[in-house]
């Protein structure tokens, strides 16, 4: 009878294990303002969203577009009409049809000048696009539209070979209209968000987690091997790395750079550090009187040691920065910015001779606010960049911010300086430039403006040729770097802890991993 027992409950307990629920857990950085994704603003919005929706197209392990919502896809021979064709019997989380008519709202919704979207800006590539999004055409103008239930054909103003790659973002998924409808801007929040990607939203407790939930009628819900994703934010750096060595978190965004060398000794195989377009930089608010000169611009510029920071400070191996484009982004002449060929003592001396010649100096200083989102990373290179400043006359107040009302100030122009960095959405020199434009309004932080910058940016929305474009958009970038509205500090790697049992991970030069790609393997 004994034996018998045992032999049941062994039975019982390897079925439960069989059954048991697989569970990722994720350290995030910050907490989401928002899970609209069509007015999301930082990556770490972007991660969640890229397990909650998906549009015409999506990435892949490596980064690269696929078909997401749409099986295949046409372009005509002149470049400028793109036809989608839809996966057959595509439902929303709630079993809804998802249809073509859902694709042509979702992006009316984007471009609408209500939504306020950080990256409309992208999609000026449809005809009227940039029309629609500052109301000076209606959204049925906009160059996109259903011809039937399972085709969505996209007009362009000009070819941009690109399209797939900016499609795959999350800015473009498609989102439920009649959820919308029903529940406004209240939408997003748990037991009213509907979806269409790979998992659902369960649990939303605010600077708590987020829980996620594999969603059954996901067209490729089979090959799902995670159950549960729970979403923390982990702004404390330091806590987020205890949390990770004591098996809390599965995978950590982000990790602070003091503890490099703590890492590579005890973390070696799970600490990773790759290659990506990002460029980190200073947004100078120049409707700020004292930083609307040019000069004093520049001069902040050229006192900042940019191989300190990156050798002494970070040690992350990155490269310094002195324009904004990373110099391996496709389609574009490298080129050298004329300050990065001086000395660091004539730097110095530039810096100093402009200073003064604004009016400033160790007797009359000049006093600058310089806000960052709080992390022990971020605080080290402001005190750094501070201590540069006072060398040329600059008193520097240090304004430590959340995350998510460091990037609320960046945009509605509450602040001075601001440390920001900026991630491609697509492997072209627009997705950087773009932010610089006077109509990227969610964007521009600087709240830069020069007709000439763009004029170029324009025409070279209207270039065919690759090259004739890239050269283009090279001018227009040396037209920005020297009226300095921003300064480029160094192009960012990407950090991430990832756990030795979480499988299916691999860099990718924009740093994103959905979670549909992950398993869970042994923990060692």
């Amino acid at each position: 009878m004994r034996r018998y027992v045992a032999v049941v409950l062994a039975v019982v307990c390897l079925s439960q294990a069989a059954v048991a629920e697989v569970v990722l857990k994720r350290g995030n950085r910050f907490e989401p303002a928002t899970l609209d994704p069509h007015k999301y603003v930082t990556d770490y919005e972007e991660n969640i969203g890229f397990d909650l929706f998906e549009g015409l197209v999506t990435f892949d392990a490596a980064g690269n577009p696929i078909p997401g919502v749409a099986q295949s896809w046409s372009v005509s021979e002149n470049g400028l009409v793109w036809s989608f064709k839809l996966r057959p019997n595509l439902v929303w989380s709630d079993g809804a049809p998802l249809t073509a008519d859902d694709v042509v709202f979702s992006f009316r919704r984007l471009l609408a000048p209500a939504t306020a979207g950080q990256f409309a800006q992208h999609f000026y590539v449809l005809a009227n696009g940039r029309e629609v999004n500052t109301g000076s055409a209606p959204l049925e103008k906009l160059g996109i539209a259903a011809p039937n239930v399972s085709t969505v054909v996209m007009t362009l103003t000009n070819p941009a070979p690109y399209l797939p790659q900016l499609l795959a973002n999350t800015f473009a998924s498609v989102v439920p209209r009649h959820a919308i409808d029903k529940h406004a801007n209240a939408w997003t929040k748990p037991g009213q968000l509907i979806s269409n990607g790979p998992f659902t939203l369960e649990v939303w407790e605010s600077e708590d987690r987020i829980e996620l939930v594999k969603n059954p009628r996901f067209h490729d819900a089979n090959k799902i091997a995670i159950d549960r994703v729970i979403y923390f934010p982990t702004e404390d750096l330091n806590s987020a790395l205890s949390r990770f060595r004591a098996g809390e978190l599965d995978m950590q965004v982000e990790f602070s750079t003091s503890q490099i060398d703590l890492l590579k000794a005890e973390l070696p195989t799970q600490t990773k550090i790759a290659p990506m377009l990002l460029t980190f930089y200073l947004a100078l608010n120049t409707k700020v009187p004292k930083l609307a000169d040019a000069r004093v611009r520049r001069a902040l510029s050229l006192a900042i040691d940019r191989d300190v920071i990156v050798s002494r400070v970070n040690k992350l191996g990155e490269d310094v920065a002195w324009t904004f484009v990373p110099p391996s982004i496709a389609n574009f002449p490298r080129w050298q910015n004329p300050d990065a060929a001086l000395t660091a003592d004539q730097r110095l001396s530039e810096a100093r001779r402009l200073m003064a010649e604004a009016g400033y100096s160790p007797q009359n200083p000049l006093k600058v606010a310089y806000s960052l989102s709080s992390s022990d990373s971020r605080k080290r290179i402001a005190v750094a960049t501070a201590g540069m400043w006072k060398r040329i006359g600059v008193d520097t107040e240090l304004v430590n911010r959340d995350g998510k009302v460091h990037f609320a100030a960046l945009r509605s122009g509450d602040f001075e300086i601001g440390f920001v960095g900026w991630t491609a959405d697509f492997n072209d020199a627009a997705t950087f430039l773009f932010a610089q434009q006077s109509t990227s309004v969610n964007s521009n932080y600087a709240r830069y403006y020069n007709p000439q910058f763009d004029a170029l940016m324009a025409q070279a929305a209207q270039t065919r040729d690759s090259i004739a474009r890239g050269q283009i958009l090279q001018a227009a970038e040396k037209v920005v770097m020297a009226d300095q509205p921003i300064i480029p500090m160094y192009f960012g790697v990407a950090q991430n802890l990832v756990a030795s049992h979480v499988i299916g991970w691999q860099p990718n030069s924009m740093d994103q991993m959905p979670s549909r790609y992950l398993a869970i393997g042994p923990r060692k």
